[in-house]
């Protein structure tokens, strides 16, 4: 499957650009371009990762790698994947600081304490994004090529992820002058 390139609109006028592979051999490409070409450019507290993980319909592997850092989003379908990425690997273990707002599964929905976080500092329409979210296609994260409704709904969690914890550093950290 040829790597897809393309824009997810996150809600109102805010647009993401997102980037959707399952070539392992590409990752370290993918991955370099994010690490130069905004991650080490960014300023010390914007150094930080919007993290996510879609599961396969069996709930025990992970299916989809989602990376988000400002308006944009790396999708990685690991289960379409050869799953020999090193490059991967070494990046997730590198001490970048990666934001996460589900460790486990969101087969059904965000948390409520998350879904409200969200709401009240990115935008309304989250707060029903996780219910809104056909049952039938968590299904599919394994299935190659990723559904359209599948890529906007994984950069849109990647968003959310990085998102929240950038406003939340702003609040915890007195950096409004930032905003």
């Amino acid at each position: 499957m040829p790597t897809r390139f393309g824009e997810v609109l996150a809600h109102g006028k805010t647009k993401l650009d997102v980037v959707y592979t399952n070539e392992s051999r590409e990752m370290s490409y993918f991955l370099e371009q994010l690490k130069e070409r905004w991650l080490d450019t960014a300023m010390d507290h914007e150094k930080f990762l919007g993290l996510d993980l879609e599961y396969t319909a069996d709930q025990r592997g992970v299916a989809v790698i989602q990376l988000g850092f400002a308006h944009h989003v790396l999708i990685f379908q690991w289960a379409s994947s050869d799953k020999h990425c090193p490059e991967l690997m070494e990046f997730l273990r590198s001490g970048i600081t990666f934001a996460t707002v589900d460790i486990t599964n969101d087969k059904l929905k965000m948390s409520t304490s998350m879904a409200h976080m969200a709401v009240a500092l990115i935008e309304e329409e989250y707060g029903d994004m996780k219910t809104n979210f056909p049952k039938s296609q968590h299904k599919l994260w394994e299935k190659a090529p990723l559904d359209r409704i599948n890529i906007e709904y994984a950069a849109k969690d990647a968003y959310v992820s990085y998102e929240l914890y950038r406003k939340i550093r702003v609040v915890n950290y007195g950096q409004r002058h930032l905003e």
